[in-house]
Formats: C-alpha cells, sequence, structure tokens
C-alpha cells in the first residue's frame, strides 16, 4: 500500500472514530451500557409483550443494548416504588406505565406526578367487557341481569388501580348490586383465570385482549363513544344504559407510555432528547408495525408534552372516581 493510501485510510478511520463521516456512527452511541426497560407488570399481558417487541428497533436506534426487567406487584406500585428507590437517574431506566395505573398510585398516595418525567405515549386503547367464547351471557344486560339477581355469586377479575373496580361501583350505582371482585397481577393471569372460568368476566382493554385471547374470549360491550370498526356488532355500553333505562356511564381507555424518575432530564438533557427521538423512530419503524399489525395491535406516538398532558387529564378524572382506586 503506497504511502497516499496509508494517510487517507488513517484520516478516515479517524472520521469514523468521531462520527463526522456517518453521523450514525460513534458519537449517537447512547452513553451506558444498556437501557433497561422496567414493565411494572407480570410477563404476558399486553404491556410487556409491546415493550418486548420494541426492544430490538430501541437498541438499533441507541447502538447499546435494550434488555426487559418485569417487577409486578400492586397494579405497578411495586415496581414503579422499586424505580423511584433504587435506580440511578442517568437514563439507564425508564418505565413503560399504564394509565389510569399511575394514577392509581398517585390517588394511593405511593408517589406524585412531579416524580416523574413523561418521554412519551405509544398506544391507546378503550376499555371493555369480555367473556368467554361460550359464556352464557349474549350481551351485557343478560350479565347485569345476573348480578342483580346472584350478586356475589358472579365473579369479576380486576387489576389493582385499573378500571375494573370503579367501573364496577359505577354500576353498582345504576342497577344496586356488584358482583365478587377477583385481582390478578397483569392482564395475562386475568385472561387465563377468565379461559379458564375462574372468573364470569373482565373489565379490560379492548386491543391487548384481542390481540391475546379473541380466539378464546369475546367482547359483549366497549367504552367509548361509537361503537369500534373491529367489533362492529358490539356495542357502547351507553347503548346499553340507554335501553337499559339507565344513567349513562363514563368512557374510560387506556394508554401507554415510558416514564423516568425525575432528575434524568435535568441532569442529562442530551441523553434525554437523544432517547425520546430514538423512541419515536423505533414507534414509526415500519417493521416495528407490521409486527403489531400481525398481532392486531397499533402504534402511535405523542411526544413529551402531548404525554405528559394526557397523563395530567386523565389524572384529573381519575380524581373523580378516587374512592374506587383506594382498593
Amino acid at each position: 500500500m503506497n504511502k497516499k493510501y496509508k494517510v487517507i485510510l488513517t484520516l478516515t478511520i479517524f472520521l469514523l472514530g468521531l462520527g463526522i463521516l456517518f453521523p450514525g456512527v460513534g458519537l449517537c452511541k447512547y452513553p451506558v451500557d444498556k437501557l433497561t426497560i422496567v414493565v411494572p407488570y407480570p410477563t404476558g399481558g399486553t404491556t410487556d409483550r409491546l415493550a418486548r417487541v420494541i426492544t430490538a428497533f430501541l437498541s438499533k436506534q441507541l447502538g447499546v443494548p435494550v434488555t426487559i426487567a418485569n417487577r409486578e406487584g400492586g397494579g405497578s406500585i411495586v415496581g414503579i416504588k422499586a424505580h423511584l428507590k433504587n435506580d440511578p437517574a442517568d437514563g439507564s431506566f425508564i418505565v413503560y406505565q399504564i394509565e389510569p395505573y399511575l394514577s392509581g398510585g398517585t390517588i394511593k398516595g405511593a408517589w406524585k406526578l412531579d416524580d416523574f418525567d413523561y418521554l412519551g405515549l405509544d398506544y391507546w386503547s378503550p376499555q371493555s367487557i369480555w367473556v368467554k367464547k361460550d359464556s352464557k351471557y349474549k350481551n351485557l344486560e343478560q350479565l347485569l341481569e345476573d348480578i342483580k339477581t346472584h350478586s356475589t355469586k358472579i365473579k369479576q377479575g380486576y387489576l389493582p388501580n385499573s378500571w375494573g373496580l370503579p367501573v364496577m361501583a359505577l354500576f353498582k350505582e345504576r342497577i344496586g348490586a356488584e358482583p365478587k371482585s377477583i385481582p390478578y397481577e397483569g392482564g395475562g393471569p386475568q385472561r387465563i383465570a377468565l379461559v379458564a372460568g375462574d372468573i364470569d368476566f373482565a373489565v379490560t382493554e379492548l386491543y391487548g385482549t384481542r390481540a391475546a385471547a379473541e380466539a378464546d374470549l369475546r367482547p359483549i360491550c366497549v367504552f367509548d363513544t361509537s361503537r369500534i370498526a373491529v367489533y362492529p356488532e358490539v356495542p357502547t355500553v351507553n347503548e346499553v344504559m340507554q335501553k337499559m333505562g339507565l344513567k349513562p356511564m363514563p368512557v374510560v381507555s387506556n394508554f401507554r407510555f415510558y416514564l423516568v424518575k425525575k432528575g434524568f432530564k435535568q441532569k442529562y438533557p442530551d441523553r434525554w432528547d437523544t432517547l425520546v427521538k430514538a423512541l419515536e423512530k423505533a414507534s414509526a419503524n415500519p417493521e416495528y408495525k407490521t409486527i403489531l399489525s400481525k398481532q392486531k395491535l397499533e402504534a402511535t406516538w405523542k411526544g413529551p408534552k402531548e404525554c405528559e398532558k394526557a397523563v395530567r387529564e386523565s389524572y384529573q378524572y381519575c380524581d373523580q372516581f378516587k374512592e374506587f382506586f383506594k382498593f
């Protein structure tokens, strides 16, 4: 190799090391050894599945490994309190959370909304009521009439800090009775119990349940202002309330988002910006969206400001029903 080519090769290697020739190389690597996404729920639920799907795409954007840590318990309280207490605020740990679970923990005094910074929101789903495919309950009217007649002989499965208990309390205001409520740690165990016949129904999110258990379960109502395109035959809850001559129910939904303990954004603003951009790009990756679509799930993205706004608005709504979140 002549002297001229040696000089060019040496200069090229130097520039590559600085990330000047190719901005995606070198300087754009996220400055931690790995990123851990804390999922404060068990494996197998929608939150866990969504987090696991995005890891490869997020790792590609950041240039470091991305792993999942499941820390379930107390409707996310165990995992998030551990994050606040033990995880460093350097961008190496973030949390993938569900609303209204964050609001539920806030109402219980486990934390404050101001204890966190909000990276972005990537998933939304209305609530719905599901039964087994072969359930005797063909519609919501039959279920509510049976609850009125047999009360605690009817069992519903719920997740702590979710809409399960508030929805049943609101139904009780309308029909004067409520079922026996059995807690589960995560959507996966809840759905397994429903399929096994351990419970009669569950109040849970529409799209995640459809993706995980449509072969075994079916929805009998949806908590939205209009019917959902994927289930045009399923009425909204307030269509049923009107038919039964009952007071309308509130429209409630779940959304999933990324948060991190306060301090990271302030101390490492460049890392914060890198992580937000990486999450947005990973969520927009066509291959990622295709994988979700095959699982009957959809990805959306709203950045930090819109995410925090959505969380705070949801908390104000949850606070109206705070007595139902204190279980």
